[in-house]
């Protein structure tokens, strides 16, 4: 399926993609997550699940500490993981590393208890990339309906597009037309465009009109219900948690979604910091906005929507993803990441707590934080998304 990447992907807007071979690499061969016990097919919601909160002893989380002291103190994100609150603990960072409290939005959901927990949830902050997820289930609910077929091509002469290039690049290789599959690919895997656009086309071309039909997916307790286009295609952490336990629990259907999903940006975005976890994710960039939209795979799986503004100085008129900006978004995922570590993974069989301590101080070290990455080589090191729709 990636054998007309090298045409498509090298011509947009002129730019050099090189991390497409990256971004083409297959993760292990793991893509139905774990699900919960719910009835797979059956609508679920965040609000309506029995939460059964984590039981874990203060010994148990001190031992997770001590077990990774050295990789957070080698980062410098070491924090009392064991004694603070999700959004405590993201706080410190932001203000450790000067990040204003309104540009971080984030919803979690751990799958096995139903615990959820964000910070700033309603605020708007602008979707980037990430409405192609919905976008892309949508579409597949069409199939389903019988509306759309996975065998047919569709046509793509007839469409909006955002960059010249990009869609003359697909035109070359596709011609006048491209099948539901071709575009799964392309918008999820290489998170590109013009396939996205061709959706947005198949579905009579309104785009505020689409989007309000993502209400199936989940319905945010904001004003923004969805995506809004006139404000700018902002949205919500709180609607895009919805859409991650509606997406968990209908593995199979959009199984194909999930596999792009879970090919897409190899070591990157929520990977950055975390190269051996393995996480299904869908990332957004544009502008001022580094966004991902994941299912990790942690020893107890968990859902997170993380939505940023302004990261490493970036604003509305940035062009190219922000290094930096970058850099800290993979810190802020490290960061989740460890505390679900901490406080929500099962405690080992056998585990003997008399061996450790109650409190983190013991093991945490002053450090220069020698790895944080300067911008040029977290530049490098992307794939940069095409720019979203600006308007």
């Amino acid at each position: 399926m990636k054998k007309k990447i090298g045409l498509v992907a090298t011509l947009v807007l002129g730019i050099s993609l090189v991390g497409c071979t990256m971004n083409g690499q297959s993760k292990p061969n793991n893509t139905n997550v774990q699900e919960s016990t719910t009835t797979a097919g059956k609508e679920n919601s965040t609000q309506s699940k029995k939460v059964k909160p984590v039981e874990k002893s203060a010994a148990a989380k001190q031992a997770v500490m001590e077990a990774d002291a050295d990789t957070m103190n080698s980062l410098g994100l070491y924090f009392d993981y064991a004694n603070m609150s999700l959004e405590e603990v993201v706080k410190a960072y932001m203000a450790e590393y000067g990040i204003a409290d309104t540009d971080v939005a984030f919803s979690y959901e751990n799958t096995k208890t139903g615990e959820t927990f964000s910070m700033n949830d309603t605020q708007p902050m602008t979707a980037g990339s990430t409405y192609k997820l919905p976008l892309n289930m949508k579409i597949v609910d069409k199939v389903e309906e019988g509306i759309f077929s996975m065998d047919q091509a569709y046509d793509i002469t007839n469409i909006t597009y955002e960059y010249q290039g990009e869609y003359d690049a697909y035109r070359a290789q596709f011609g006048d037309d491209m099948t539901i599959a071709e575009m799964q690919e392309y918008s999820i895997l290489y998170s590109e465009n013009t396939p996205a656009h061709a959706m947005i086309a198949m579905m009579g071309g309104d785009w505020q009109k689409i989007y309000d039909t993502f209400t199936t997916y989940g319905k945010s307790k904001a004003d923004i219900k969805t995506i809004n286009m006139e404000m700018g295609n902002k949205t919500t952490s709180d609607f895009y948690i919805q859409l991650l336990n509606y997406l968990y629990h209908h593995q199979e259907k959009y199984a194909d979604i999930l596999s792009w999903m879970d090919q897409s940006f190899t070591g990157l975005y929520y990977e950055g910091l975390q190269p051996d976890l393995h996480v299904i994710q869908k990332p957004g960039y544009v502008r001022e906005a580094l966004n991902v939209d994941a299912i990790v795979e942690e020893e107890t799986p968990y859902l997170i929507a993380l939505y940023t503004r302004y990261l490493g100085g970036s604003d509305e008129n940035t062009e190219e993803i922000n290094g930096y900006g970058y850099y800290e978004l993979t810190q802020i995922c490290y960061v989740i990441n460890e505390w679900h570590r901490v406080n929500m993974n099962p405690t080992p069989v056998g585990f003997d707590a008399s061996q450790y301590t109650t409190t983190a101080t013991t093991v945490h070290q002053e450090s220069e934080s020698e790895l944080q990455t300067p911008e040029e080589e977290v530049t490098d090191a992307l794939i940069e998304e095409s720019e979203e729709i600006s308007y």
